[in-house]
């Protein structure tokens, strides 16, 4: 899988990143399920990532990434899934700049 989209955030950072969906679902499909899978995993400075929906119709994601070490970059692998059974992957870069 190829990467969407690379964002960039300091260590210090905690940082909101929105995902739209809107164009991949039917207009009475949302999404019921996510997953977040980061790699490289770094013991000693995690990256961490907090998911919620922020709209009634669940059309998107908003998420809070933060931590991460310096001179990083990660993979965020995104796998959404749909009250209609649809299953959509996407991976996301974050570079962690010390």
């Amino acid at each position: 899988m190829s990467v969407v989209r690379v964002f960039n955030k300091t260590v210090i950072e905690r940082r909101r990143l929105y995902l739209d969906y809107h164009c991949w679902l039917a207009d009475d499909e949302e999404l019921t399920n996510f997953q977040i899978t980061i790699i490289p995993f770094t013991s000693d400075a995690p990256l961490t990532a907090d998911t919620s929906y922020p709209d009634e119709e669940k059309k998107r994601l908003m998420m809070f990434v933060g931590g991460g070490k310096g001179n990083t970059t990660y993979t965020l692998q995104m796998k959404v899934q749909t009250d209609a059974g649809q299953v959509k992957r996407d991976d996301i870069g974050l570079r962690v700049y010390p």
